[in-house]
């Protein structure tokens, strides 16, 4: 027996905390336990000798492997799983237009909004992978600019065509958006639970003082204010939704401060369907003593009923939804990519084309070389975070781009982990 590559080990006040990031298994022993168990795990038949339930553990949750177990080949199984897994996540953009014009936002928003005959063929789509692609589970994402300026006309009817589709043919079936909330108001909420919606992202930029001043538009006094009534609003309405409250932030935009504002508008018995989510804008440079101030952050909404988001310590074996083959962009004009977070979405010569038929023409096998694992790097298949990290950037991969995505980011894999578990055990 041996150990596994995988294992993140860290002691915090009277406890010794173990994940593995392989299994996604973890569990705490006493301190001093901890530390007489670490010490052997070079040396794990002593384990055994000195607590036998605590090596059946180690055993059970993947913390101790059979000598000839390959680590690695189990990771590309599930990668190949992973990547191949028929629940098909869709994202649709009705426009790229926007009401606001964030200064971070990647996106040029062009005044547009999705043809008829698009819509026709996105139609089309949803019946050929359940009919030609017998997809397992169909789960829309609306997108943008901001896909909301054009519910009734484009977001209604195509999701009451896909739930009736979804229900005649006994496939699951969800509704979700990525959304700045402003058009969420009381008539679109009365309609939100039968058109089964259940997740919205929504952004805010920082303090209610830095979101006001990148996102405005004339007639509303406070962005800040009316989304989160809207937010509130939703989640009194209907009990199946959830939301993701993503703050991103520059390090001069965010404070403590934003948990109190927050509060203002959110009802303590809505609180606990809201994940706070903080993300670095892209444009800042790296601070990784900023964590502390991020674990303040969400220790206070932690403290108010919010959940909040520590990072992500869940192994998807993807690198990014980008790598799933039954993943999809439509964009308004019938142009389909794969990455949203970049200019594909303006190319004149488009990655893929819907057609007519509902089924999509990739130039130069594009879909296929997203699929590619882009851990087969020396650099990658040596990491432990390897499982969850799951190697670099599909476009940056294919762009010959050789950064680690986590050299972007604020913080560090094993702090995220270590505050996951310290804040599991305590909850």
């Amino acid at each position: 027996m041996k150990q596994s590559r995988y294992n993140f080990i860290s002691h915090y006040g009277d406890y010794g905390y173990w994940f593995n990031a392989l299994t996604g298994a973890y569990f705490r022993l006493s301190s001093s336990l901890s530390h007489k168990i670490k010490h052997l795990l070079d040396n794990v038949e002593q384990i055994q000798e000195l607590s036998p339930n605590a090596f059946k553990q180690l055993v059970d949750f993947g913390f101790v492997v059979p000598d000839d177990t390959d680590e690695l080949e189990s990771i590309r199984t599930k990668h190949r799983a992973a990547v191949n897994a028929k629940d098909y996540f869709l994202i649709i953009l009705p426009t790229l237009n926007c009401n606001f014009s964030c200064w971070y936002c990647i996106q040029d928003h062009i005044p547009s909004i999705m043809a008829d005959v698009t819509l026709e063929s996105i139609l089309r789509h949803i019946d050929h992978m359940i009919d030609n692609e017998h997809i397992s589970s169909l789960h829309l994402e609306w997108f943008g600019g901001e896909p909301f300026m054009f519910f009734d006309k484009i977001i209604v009817p195509i999701s009451r065509y896909a739930i009736q589709k979804c229900e005649a043919c006994n496939i699951p079936f969800t509704n979700n958006s990525t959304t700045n909330g402003y058009f969420l108001n009381q008539s679109v909420s009365s309609m939100l639970q039968d058109l089964k919606f259940k997740h919205f992202q929504i952004t805010l930029d920082g303090n209610r003082k830095f979101h006001d001043n990148v996102k405005f538009m004339r007639g509303c006094d406070s962005a800040f204010d009316h989304v989160l009534t809207n937010i509130n609003n939703i989640l009194s309405d209907n009990d199946n939704i959830s939301i993701h409250l993503r703050i991103n932030y520059t390090h001069t935009t965010l404070s403590s401060a934003v948990v109190d504002e927050v509060c203002q508008f959110i009802q303590p018995q809505n609180r606990n369907r809201i994940v706070i989510m903080p993300r670095k804008v892209w444009q800042e440079k790296v601070d990784k003593d900023f964590s502390s101030i991020l674990t303040e952050i969400l220790d206070n909404f932690a403290a108010n009923g919010f959940q909040v988001s520590r990072g992500d310590v869940s192994p998807t074996f993807t690198s990014c939804y980008v790598n799933r083959k039954y993943y999809n962009a439509i964009n308004f004009n019938g142009n389909v990519v794969k990455c949203t977070a970049c200019n594909d979405l303006y190319e004149t010569t488009p990655k893929g084309q819907l057609m007519f038929d509902g089924t999509i023409q990739w130039r130069d096998n594009y879909d296929l070389r997203c699929q590619e694992a882009t851990f087969e790097n020396e650099r990658c298949l040596e990491c432990k975070n390897l499982p969850l990290c799951m190697g670099q950037c599909p476009r940056n991969y294919m762009n010959g781009n050789t950064q680690c995505k986590y050299d972007s980011e604020d913080g560090n894999i094993e702090t995220n982990i270590l505050n996951f578990l310290v804040h599991e055990y305590d909850a």
